[in-house]
C-alpha cells in the first residue's frame, strides 16, 4: 500500500490538475519518493494508470473537479481533497489521523472537512452517508 500527495514544489499542489509531481509514501516507512515531473496535459486517465502503477490505495491532494474524483475512485483510490500545507505536515498529519485539523483546510473548504471529521461524510467514501441535498430556501427572496 503506497498513499500519493499531488505535490508542487514542497507543498501540496493547490489544484489537482495543477501538480507538477507525485510524492509516493509506502505504508509503514517515512521515507517520502518524489516521482519528478509529470508531462504537462496528463489526461485523468492517464495518471490514474501512472498511481494503479505505483500501486496507490489514497491520493491527498488540494482542490479537484468532481469528475476527475470520480474517475481516480472508480479506480480503488480513495481521495482525500481540499489539503494545503507542506508535504512533510500533510504526510505526518495523514499518519496521526489529524488531517480534520483546520491547518489543512484549503480555504474556502472547512463545511467539507466538518462533514468528514464528524462521521457525516458522502458518496464516493466507503461506508459514509450520502451527500446532502440542497436545501431550498424559505420566504423572501
Amino acid at each position: 500500500m503506497a498513499i500519493a500527495i499531488a505535490a508542487s514544489q514542497d507543498h501540496i499542489a493547490t489544484v489537482f490538475d495543477s501538480a507538477d509531481s507525485y510524492v509516493i509514501i509506502e505504508a509503514g516507512t517515512t521515507e517520502m519518493r518524489k516521482i519528478e515531473s509529470l508531462p504537462p496535459g496528463l489526461s485523468v486517465v492517464q495518471m490514474i494508470k501512472i498511481l494503479r502503477d505505483l500501486k496507490v490505495t489514497v491520493l491527498l491532494c488540494g482542490a479537484i473537479s468532481g469528475f476527475s474524483q470520480q474517475m481516480i475512485e472508480g479506480a480503488d483510490i480513495l481521495v482525500i481533497p481540499f489539503l494545503k500545507g507542506e508535504l512533510k505536515d500533510v504526510a505526518a498529519g495523514f499518519f496521526a489521523n489529524r488531517l480534520a485539523d483546520p491547518a489543512f483546510y484549503l480555504p474556502g473548504c472547512r463545511r467539507w472537512w466538518q462533514r468528514m471529521a464528524t462521521g457525516k461524510g458522502w458518496e464516493g467514501t466507503p461506508g459514509r452517508a450520502e451527500k446532502p441535498r440542497g436545501q431550498r430556501r424559505t420566504g423572501r427572496s
